[in-house]
């Protein structure tokens, strides 16, 4: 059997689930973040809907590092939690209303 290497050079797409995310703030932070991780090819997130996709390059970059990126700065994505220090460093209209 052999495996095209082509294959591990391919962009994938992944959905984010980002339901902590409040204000246009908070996406542009998220955009931000990603756009600058190498690997990465392109974002688009959605605050109406609290999701996001983002398009990167397998080779370079995976979904557990994209995920620890956003967890890192204080927004939950996807089954992962925020780093309770960075949600509580947020300014005050990126926290939900029950933290606020």
């Amino acid at each position: 059997h052999t495996i095209s290497v082509s294959a591990f050079l391919l962009n994938r797409s992944s959905d984010l689930g980002l339901e902590s995310m409040q204000c246009l703030s908070c996406s542009m932070a998220i955009e931000d973040i990603l756009v600058d991780l190498d690997g990465v090819e392109k974002v688009a997130i959605d605050l109406r809907s609290k999701s996001g996709k983002v398009t990167y390059k397998a080779s370079i970059v995976n979904m557990e590092v994209i995920e620890k990126v956003i967890v890192a700065i204080g927004y939950n994505v996807n089954d992962k939690k925020a780093d309770p220090e960075a949600y509580a460093n947020l300014e005050i209209c990126c926290k939900k209303p029950e933290d606020q």
